[in-house]
């Protein structure tokens, strides 16, 4: 087989978090997340460059476009393999182009990633609405991709390519031995910014561009719902502080992006790595803005003080629950103390901040889902997201929700704000749904917070967005009531 053209895209199926494989999270049913840009298929063209694949990348959700597009870029193309991002709320539906491209081209070689076939039981795959995928990969698919595609290449059995699930001649579902995940993440190129519609992918609050830069993969914390320690491993690997310079230098002097997500599993969680790149950031003068992720756990004064001079302006922290007792059984290694004296700490330092929640874990009754919902009105974080649990395959939640009889579904199909997969112990998933809602209107839709809002807003594009974003708010709000 040639595989000389690569046709590499998000299906038209919703915006979802899909470059992002440890998190699913349905956009438009969130309250104030924004889209981020498909660095994961922008790795996979790098990577394929690299063997003489001419890519292309097509994110369908984000530019709004609908089957009609997909098919007059696939006829365009005429690639000779293809390379989809999915998730699992969203599988079944994207399978769908999977399916039209059969009927177009039989010979086409299609490729699918994400988390799912990282989790999933093999044989789920015998499914028919599976008939269409010929391979999936499960891992880091930079390198299982160009591996699968040279093995095509040189007629290789397929069964010496790690990291991959396939169909075999009697129908059988074949699943390799894994690929070790990459140890020198400075060897992988940056993602292939220039197939990217990079303006579609923008800061919540201004609306200019803003990219992702990875900055290291793993992590070694042991929450029970996580899907990281599955896909990325529970070694840190970082990136070198010269190596991510260089691809915020690309970002801004070649693409004029100014505005960036440091993506890790927990960005704070190596103080020395943290201040150095910040002052490289700073000796460099580099003119960007940006935002990370946090635990609670993992910050202090010094490390905050080097963020906002290096230009960061939010941090993200998955707070979880509000409930000592449920932080402990779901492993997470911080407290509701530690909550608030990082919120605070922010706050003096003159950073806004983004509290993530969850709720619905199987031991949770009212009382303790409203403490996680009280400290969340007490912490008053800039933006404030609540997220129902989803026992993904693979998880120690899983296994829990499944021994405590409350697993009557798979995560296929379910998503974190409006459709949960299951209910606790003592609270429905109807309850824990109409809770979620009830706690975002007392956080969002009253007179203090509306006021703070509109005290930062610093132009007339700035109110747009915010509105832009209540309005998505409301109507989530009321819908299905």
């Amino acid at each position: 087989m040639r595989l000389e053209k690569a046709f590499l895209f998000n299906p038209p199926v919703g915006l979802y978090q899909r470059g992002e494989d440890r998190c699913q999270a349905e956009v438009e049913g969130s309250s104030a997340i924004s889209l981020r840009p498909p660095n994961d298929l922008g790795y996979v063209a790098s990577m394929l460059r690299q063997i003489g694949v001419a890519p292309f990348i097509a994110d369908y959700p984000a530019e709004g476009k609908s089957w009609e597009h997909f098919e007059k870029d696939f006829q365009t193309v005429q690639p000779d393999f293809v390379v989809m991002s999915i998730t699992t709320p969203t599988i079944n539906d994207d399978m769908k182009a999977f399916s039209l491209i059969k009927a177009w081209n039989t010979r086409i070689l299609t490729i699918a990633k994400g988390a799912h076939f990282s989790t999933c039981n093999k044989d789920d795959l015998k499914e028919a609405v599976y008939d269409p995928l010929d391979v999936a990969i499960f891992g880091e698919a930079e390198t299982i991709v160009n591996n699968l595609v040279c093995a095509k290449r040189q007629g290789t059995d397929l069964t010496r390519v790690r990291g991959i699930l396939f169909r075999d001649s009697c129908g059988r579902i074949i699943q390799t031995a894994p690929e070790s995940f990459w140890t020198d993440l400075d060897t992988i190129p940056f993602p292939a910014r220039d197939l990217m519609k990079n303006n579609l992918y923008t800061r919540p609050d201004t609306g200019e561009p803003q990219a992702t830069i990875q900055t290291s993969r793993g992590c070694p914390s042991q929450c029970i719902f996580c899907l990281s320690p599955l896909i990325s491993g529970v070694n840190v690997r970082e990136r070198s502080v010269g190596n991510i310079v260089a691809e915020l230098e690309e970002c801004v002097y070649q693409h004029n992006i100014r505005n960036f997500f440091f993506r890790a599993d927990t960005f704070t969680l190596r103080k020395s790595s943290v201040i150095e790149l910040c002052q490289e950031i700073i000796r460099r003068k580099l003119p960007i803005a940006w935002v990370a992720n946090s635990r609670v756990n993992t910050i202090d004064e010094e490390r905050l003080l080097w963020m906002k001079k290096a230009g960061c302006w939010l941090v993200a922290f998955g707070i979880e629950s509000g409930n000592d007792e449920i932080q402990r059984l779901i492993k997470k290694g911080t407290t509701r103390a530690q909550a608030i004296e990082a919120v605070r700490m922010c706050k003096k330092a003159g950073l806004k901040t983004y509290g993530f929640y969850l709720i619905g874990f199987p031991w949770e009754t009212r009382e303790m889902i409203m403490d996680t919902l009280y400290l969340a009105r007490e912490l008053r974080c800039t933006f404030s997201e609540i997220h129902i649990a989803i026992p993904y395959e693979g998880t120690e939640l899983y296994r829990i929700a499944r021994d405590y009889g409350i697993l009557k579904e798979s995560a296929v199909g379910h998503n974190y704000f409006s459709n949960p997969a299951t209910d606790t112990m003592h609270v429905s998933r109807k309850e824990l749904i109409n809770m979620r809602k009830k706690a975002l209107r007392s956080l969002y839709l009253n007179p203090g917070y509306i006021t703070r809002t509109l005290m930062q807003v610093r132009s007339f594009k700035e109110m747009r967005n915010y509105t832009r974003y209540g309005v998505r708010l409301v109507k989530n709000l009321i819908r299905h009531e």
